[in-house]
């Protein structure tokens, strides 16, 4: 792997679940990469919709990312975002099979959407394995956040 994020996990105290939180060293910068990170509510959106091209190190580090960022406290649910020209050859697709699922399994997220607006969310969505919460494809992103939006506490 080209990309290793260091950390620590620490058992929340705030919460009763399994989840964890984690002290990091090395959160990749999506400042440093093509894609981008935001959170709405408490949903966590990776736009990676400049990502045309996947690289291993484009791909190690929004894996990383998405794993560390993904498991905090404040992200029920996310969704990754992505266009027509993102490229799905059989090792991409086999990639996602396999780590993507394991991924949003690890984050302990509610709900995980994929965006796109063609089918190619649909067609990561078939890769994906995450019978622990709900899955989704959309050509939206509006209505993929309210969907994403529904994982959040009252309040939020």
């Amino acid at each position: 792997m080209l990309m290793q994020a260091a950390f620590t996990r620490i058992q929340s105290d705030s919460n009763s679940t399994d989840r964890f939180n984690y002290v990091t060293t090395d959160v990749p910068n999506p400042a440093d990469y093509t894609w981008n990170f935001t959170v709405v509510d408490c949903v966590g959106i990776w736009d990676l919709t400049e990502m045309t091209n996947l690289d291993d190190a484009e791909l190690e580090a929004v894996t990383d990312h998405y794993r560390l960022r993904g498991s905090e406290e404040d992200i029920n649910a996310t969704l990754a975002v992505f266009t027509e020209d993102f490229s799905l050859p059989k090792e991409t697709q086999e990639f996602m099979q396999s780590q993507w699922s394991e991924n949003a399994k690890f984050t302990g997220v509610d709900r995980a959407g994929f965006v796109s607006n063609g089918i190619k969310a649909m067609a990561v969505l078939s890769n994906i394995d995450f019978p622990e919460g709900e899955a989704d494809s959309f050509k939206d992103l509006d209505k993929a956040v309210e969907w994403a939006r529904g994982a959040c506490p009252d309040g939020v």
